[in-house]
């Protein structure tokens, strides 16, 4: 992450100490830190308008390379279903270990 953002990995390192104190994240030794399910820091109308404000740029975007109603929906279905197919896959694997 430090490498990506370009900034200094100590920086990083306390971002997510302070994030697992505050119950955001859990780390999992050997797998990496995840979000704790249901414990945001957000309240559901917040997460739901900025995944809203997702799909309106998806849509947007869809528009500008006329990519239709039907073909756009079948996409998020299928992104979904791979979404899900994955992180079965991830949840199987993290078992085994």
């Amino acid at each position: 992450m430090a490498e990506q953002l370009r900034i200094n990995r100590n920086t990083v390192a306390k971002a997510y100490e302070e994030l697992e104190s505050q119950g955001v994240i859990e780390t999992i030794m050997g797998k990496g830190c995840f979000l704790k399910q249901n414990n945001s820091p957000l309240k559901k109308e917040i997460r739901v308008k900025m995944v809203a404000d997702e799909i309106d740029g998806a849509i947007v975007q869809a528009h500008h390379l006329q990519i239709g109603e039907k073909e756009f929906l079948g996409l998020v279905k299928e992104r979904l279903e791979a979404f899900e197919r994955e992180n079965k896959a991830n949840s199987a694997a993290g078992k085994e270990q």
